[in-house]
């Protein structure tokens, strides 16, 4: 990204002015997305994947929720398109 990314600082500020902006809401995770992220986490249990951990979490909590996830990201495309073929199992 690079002079586009931010420091933590500016980070937060982002975050802090996103809490006062009334079309913006916070929720609770919903139930059984841990189920849902334990699946999709599954292909990963013998390698350390940060990155590939938070996309496995945003393809969970959207199944949890029953959201559509819309993403410009390949790589979190192409594990969304192999974990919902499988996430039939869960539901």
């Amino acid at each position: 990204m690079g002079d586009d990314c931010l420091t933590v600082k500016k980070a937060w500020g982002v975050y802090d002015r996103w809490l006062c902006d009334p079309k913006v809401e916070f929720r609770h995770e919903p139930a059984g997305v841990d189920g849902f992220f334990r699946h999709a986490t599954a292909h990963l249990s013998q390698v350390s994947a940060p990155k590939a951990l938070g996309d496995c979490y945003l393809l969970a909590l959207s199944q949890a929720s029953n959201a559509t996830l819309v993403t410009f990201d390949g790589g979190l495309s192409n594990l969304a398109c192999k974990i919902n073929q499988d996430a039939i199992l869960l539901t």
